[in-house]
């Protein structure tokens, strides 16, 4: 039998089979019910649908053995956190976690502790904490507590079943190969062209024309077999997702983990060349491990490597490719860094100070062969500044989107610099208004400066007449514009004294702008599938909506028009989240929560601009909801909760601080109602570092967590 401790921890089993058919009370004991074991009988699950029944013994026999994993973890974790030695089995035992026990692919999940000392970011400065007056009116969180308890479960990781694929024919993988060099390779670097090219025809020496064709395996290493399976997965994502190509990108991901030799982190630059590899795979699939942590351990071999200075001596033939190649090697990781840095608020690899080498040049591998055999530069920064100050506005090389992506970042880091010393020195404080002035005044002149550097930056960004893929577009270059600016805004408004906790008024009526932008932007690419699902975009799209709720919900003086672009744009981004969480079905609760906001927020913003149509907007809106609910069907526990707040409510009285999050004060014995639940519901702080923290685990907690505890992150950067 299971202790009263144990029990109450236990989720709540349904009626065994005896107790159902004879109608009598069954409880939650293991491993089996009171009356079952009582009788003697076997304690069988109901059968529905045709499914087989579980013994009550059994689940309880896993119930103890997740437990003494859990259990594990948590007695392992602090070791795993030294990784200043990297070993040879590193990286291998690494691997190992890659593949669960069942030969299973694990996509789109993750696991996430609610542990508050696991959830480091979204701090004052962070660009989220204000959104949690979202969150405040007690009427909605009553109405909709099933939903902030399914936030504040695990993240749940869910299998598809894909089997290890085999090197497909040459001519499949001359499709694949080419994909890779046309879509990631242009945006990440880090593989010379040639030798991609190269890899190819030494696994696949037949000619192209012969579609039967396969490599051997015995004729290659095992690393170039692991890179070859490498690239495969990465080229056949965008092949794959739009039925192209037959075979599953985590088949050939598992294949490639078959060749991972023990000296996987002792090949020098080849080594973080791999790593870099599995980590760009990461973006889109599940891999068991921490991108996060990847990426740290690749920016300290850079670093060990001296890859972060500048060479004191040429190589002994001249070749400037082999020091382009050391330089982009270094700076996919920077970019890779600075990016989930500044989305997990957490602290930088290496600081900007601490880099001495320049840019790769901005030139194609023939031009510095060429350049190299001359030998008329005497380095590469010598042919960098003379071939920077011949290039026109319309001159693009292999590697300029690359360089356009690392100026970025370059912002990004400074940003990102900026506001989180600004957090550390504002504290709790209190501030006097004189404090107040100079630090409003300081936050704005950093938010001046900040954006007229992104606009220096989409300024500079190439310009190609032929775009042949995303990275080449001009709607990408704005998309990303426009997310840095709201991610600007965003710190700016966590950080800016505040009166009556409401940000200022400009602030606010620059974050909808950029809110709305970043939706409009996004939706309207990925309507033409000009860009994929993934957690990145998912969560870009997720805070982009929330950030326009709250415009509208404080700022009372929004003429008519904004507030119709701010609806039709809210509404946008929902009817792009539930398309994207049909690939993404673990993240079926925060569509939810977005749709469950958006419908009270909305429906409060009409009530205030037409009160005698308050009545007729909360039946309209009941209906609506109704239908919007059977447009997409949720899995397992992701069912949509219907009891939007308002449906029945009074007219909400009007507040000059908080129009639309004000309560409505008539509902006095609700307010005494709120008090005695008071405890329960602060647990499910959607911003309170647990629940929105296990969103963000789930959806980016890939590179949160060490691979202990990760059991995901960005698409483009």
């Amino acid at each position: 039998m299971a202790t009263g401790d144990e029990n109450r921890q236990l989720p709540r089993l349904p009626a065994c089979q005896s107790c159902y058919t004879k109608k009598a009370k069954c409880d939650n004991e293991r491993p089996k019910c009171s009356p079952c074991m009582r009788s003697g009988q076997a304690c069988l699950t109901v059968s529905l649908n045709g499914s087989e029944p579980v013994s009550r013994e059994y689940i309880f026999e896993l119930e103890q053995k997740v437990l003494s994993l859990q259990t594990g973890v948590i007695d392992i974790e602090p070791s795993m956190h030294d990784t200043e030695y990297h070993s040879p089995e590193d990286f291998r035992n690494l691997g190992s976690k890659f593949q669960n026990s069942s030969g299973r692919a694990v996509e789109h999940g993750n696991e996430s502790d609610s542990d508050t000392s696991q959830s480091p970011n979204y701090t004052e400065g962070a660009g989220i904490s204000f959104m949690s007056f979202l969150f405040t009116d007690p009427r909605w969180r009553e109405q909709n507590q099933k939903l902030l308890h399914n936030l504040s479960k695990r993240a749940t990781i869910l299998e598809t079943s894909v089997q290890q694929n085999s090197l497909p024919s040459a001519q499949e993988a001359l499709v694949v190969f080419n994909s890779y060099l046309g879509t990631s390779h242009v945006q990440n670097p880090f593989l010379l062209r040639r030798y991609v090219q190269g890899l190819y025809q030494a696994l696949f020496p037949e000619k192209p024309e012969d579609q039967h064709g396969r490599a051997s395996g015995s004729q290659a290493s095992e690393h170039q077999l692991f890179r070859a399976f490498m690239i495969l997965a990465i080229g056949a994502i965008p092949l794959y997702r739009n039925g192209k190509h037959q075979y599953h990108p985590y088949g050939y991901f598992l294949a490639a983990l078959k060749h991972l030799e023990a000296g996987f982190l002792l090949r020098g630059l080849e080594s973080i060349q791999d790593i870099l590899l599995v980590s760009r795979f990461g973006i889109y699939y599940h891999i068991g491990t921490s991108i996060w942590e990847l990426i740290q351990l690749s920016t300290r071999m850079c670093i060990e490597q001296g890859l972060h200075r500048c060479r004191t001596s040429k190589s002994l033939d001249g070749h400037l490719l082999e020091e382009q190649l050391r330089r982009r090697v270094f700076w996919q990781c920077y970019m890779l860094d600075r990016y989930t840095s500044v989305m997990l608020d957490r602290p930088p690899a290496i600081s900007d100070k601490d880099i001495q080498v320049g840019f790769p040049a901005d030139a194609d591998d023939e031009e510095l062969d060429l350049a190299g055999q001359s030998g008329v530069f005497a380095d590469l920064d010598s042919f960098y500044r003379i071939s920077t100050a011949q290039l026109g506005s319309t001159h693009t090389t292999e590697t300029s989107v690359f360089l356009v992506c690392l100026r970025l970042r370059q912002v990004t880091s400074k940003i990102h610099t900026k506001f989180q010393q600004k957090a550390k020195g504002t504290g709790e404080q209190t501030m006097s208004q004189i404090d107040m002035a100079t630090a409003s005044g300081k936050i704005y002149s950093d938010l001046d400066e900040l954006l007229n550097e992104l606009d220096s930056w989409r300024d500079s960004a190439p310009i190609f007449t032929n775009p042949k893929c995303l990275y080449e577009r001009q709607e990408w270059y704005d998309l990303l514009l426009m997310r840095e600016r709201l991610l600007i805004i965003r710190k700016a408004i966590d950080l800016v004294p505040k009166r009556n906790n409401v940000p200022p008024r400009d602030l606010l009526s620059i974050c909808l702008e950029y809110s709305v932008g970043t939706i409009s932007s996004f939706c309207a690419m990925f309507d033409q599938g000009l860009v994929t699902y993934t957690r990145s975009y998912f969560q870009t799209l997720f805070t982009a909506g929330l950030s326009v709720m709250f415009c509208v919900s404080v700022v009372e003086d929004l003429d008519t028009q904004t507030i119709k672009s701010a609806s039709e744009a809210v509404k946008k981004g929902e009817k792009t989240l539930k398309l994207m969480v049909q690939k993404l079905p673990d993240s079926v609760h925060y569509v939810a929560l977005y749709e469950a906001l958006r419908a009270d927020i909305l429906r409060k913003t009409k009530s205030l601009q037409r009160p005698e149509a308050a009545h007729t907007e909360q039946h309209n809106h009941s209906t609506a909801i109704n239908q919007d609910t059977d447009n997409i069907q949720y899995q397992q526990h992701g069912s949509l909760n219907t009891g939007i707040p308002g449906v029945h409510d009074p007219p909400i009285q009007h507040n000059p601080l908080w129009p639309i999050l004000t309560p409505d004060e008539t509902a006095n014995e609700f307010q005494m109602h709120e008090a005695a639940m008071e405890n329960q519901l602060l647990s499910w702080d959607i911003f309170g570092d647990n629940v929105f923290w296990s969103m963000e685990a789930g959806m980016l907690g890939e590179y949160v967590y060490g691979s202990s505890a990760a059991s995901q992150f960005l698409n483009d950067i």
